[in-house]
């Protein structure tokens, strides 16, 4: 068996994760701060996320790799469940969710998770954990996993954010 793919890897190269696990909240809430609500609701094409989808999608995910990560630090290879990311990016419509509250809640959950990963022993960072669809994983593929999925969604927000910018000049 050769070694496991990381997903998202490829956005994130050879360049140190943290910054940009650290700096993802903050950098969506700059990009959407002159944003209407029409636009942060509104879909940019038929079958793509809207800005607030997306964000939901990002605190979604963050509460999933946090659980697994958790997971594989506490407890013995333990399976990782998979979950159907387009049937959750949704959910904050059945929570009657806001912009600012979905974003508050990626960036709290967000908060935790660096905090976590920040302090995670070295050995830990090795711990193994099955998951359902990728196979085995760890702590330490998350750190990249998890830069390389906030790399990918900014890149469609700040695709989304220049659209608009561009139709207000």
């Amino acid at each position: 068996m050769g070694t496991p793919v990381i997903p998202y890897s490829e956005f994130v190269g050879n360049e140190d994760p943290f910054p940009i696990i650290r700096s993802t909240p903050g950098h969506i809430a700059k990009l959407s701060e002159h944003l209407t609500p029409e636009q942060l609701e509104t879909a940019p094409r038929p079958g793509k996320w809207s800005l607030h989808q997306i964000v939901a999608h990002l605190a979604d995910c963050e509460l999933m790799f946090q659980v697994r990560i958790r997971l594989m630090l506490f407890e013995d290879e333990r399976r990782l469940a998979a979950f159907d990311q387009d049937r959750w990016a949704n959910g904050w419509v059945r929570e009657n969710e806001t912009w600012q509250q979905t974003l508050e809640r990626f960036r709290t959950i967000r908060e935790s998770t660096v905090r976590l990963l920040e302090n995670i022993p070295e050995q830990d960072l090795r711990r193994i954990g099955v998951h359902t669809e990728r196979g085995p994983q760890t702590p330490g593929d998350y750190i990249v996993l998890i830069a390389g999925h906030d790399v990918n969604h900014l890149h469609q927000i700040e695709t989304i954010h220049r659209e608009y910018e561009s139709d207000r000049s």
